[in-house]
Formats: C-alpha cells, structure tokens, sequence
C-alpha cells in the first residue's frame, strides 16, 4: 500500500514535466528525430461510432504505412492505471482514439487526437514541391519516421 502513494507522486512529476515539454517550441524538433515509442489510447468497448470509426481508421494507417505502435485499451481493466495515466497526460478523458510517444528515458508526450492524425495523412499526400515550400508542414515521415518498436 505504501507503494502506491510514491507511484502517484512519480507520475504526477512525470505529467508536470510533460507539459513543460510542451510548451517549449524547442521540443518540437526532439519530437521529431529522436528515437520513441508510438502508444495508441483506444477503447474496445467504445460505442460511439464516430471514435470506434476514428480508431479503426488511424490504427489502419498506422498498420499499412508500418508504423510501430502499442494499443493501451482504455476498456481493459488491467490497463486502467496506464491509461488513466494517459488521461493525466493528455487533458482529455473519454475520448479515443489518443497518440503519444514515450522517449527511452520514459518520459510520455501527448500528440494529439484522431484530428492530428488526419491532418497528417492530408499533408503526406501534398506535392513534394508543396512540401518544400513549407517545411514546418508535419507529414507520416517527418514525425512517424523515428518511432521504434523497443529501445
């Protein structure tokens, strides 16, 4: 039991140190290039079609570009600490599907939602030309192209 109470405080620095990262615009680069881990917030159980139909999308991408990810199941009850974690990190409670990354140091980044996944899969598909002209446009490459299956 005296466990759970220091486990609590480490996530709740882990959260704190999170959103610091966030609101630095020089994370972003690190975001993009250094070596993470794809986790994927889901619900199994989910019955509202609109976010059952985003998850299957997003994780179909995912699959077909060979994106690496993990599925944490917001539905599974031996996965309830984890994503409730997630929940913390993110802002958002309830909602699926949710992107993060996790860095090798364990430090856990919240991406973004279904939305930020569509706008990628938009922006991959504009003209290399396009691309170049504007290269603070995220694409599958630039932010997928560094995730790994393990460290």
């Amino acid at each position: 039991m005296s466990e759970l109470p220091s486990r609590r405080r480490i996530t709740n620095r882990k959260v704190q140190l999170v959103r610091r990262y966030q609101d630095q615009r020089s994370h972003k680069i690190s975001i993009m290039s250094d070596p993470k881990k794809l986790i994927c917030l889901i619900s199994k159980g989910c019955h509202d079609r609109t976010q059952s139909t985003n998850q299957s999308k997003a994780l179909d991408w995912l699959s077909s570009r060979g994106v690496p990810h993990r599925i944490v199941d917001g539905n599974d009850v031996g996965q309830r600490e984890e994503r409730n974690q997630l929940f913390e990190i993110s802002g958002i409670r309830g909602n699926y599907p949710q992107f993060f990354f996790e860095w090798k140091d364990g430090t856990i980044y919240y991406f973004g939602n279904f939305e930020k996944i569509d706008v990628l899969n938009e922006t991959t598909g504009l003209p290399p030309d396009v691309l170049a002209q504007h290269p603070e446009l995220e694409t599958w490459d630039k932010v997928f192209g560094s995730v790994v299956e393990s460290f």
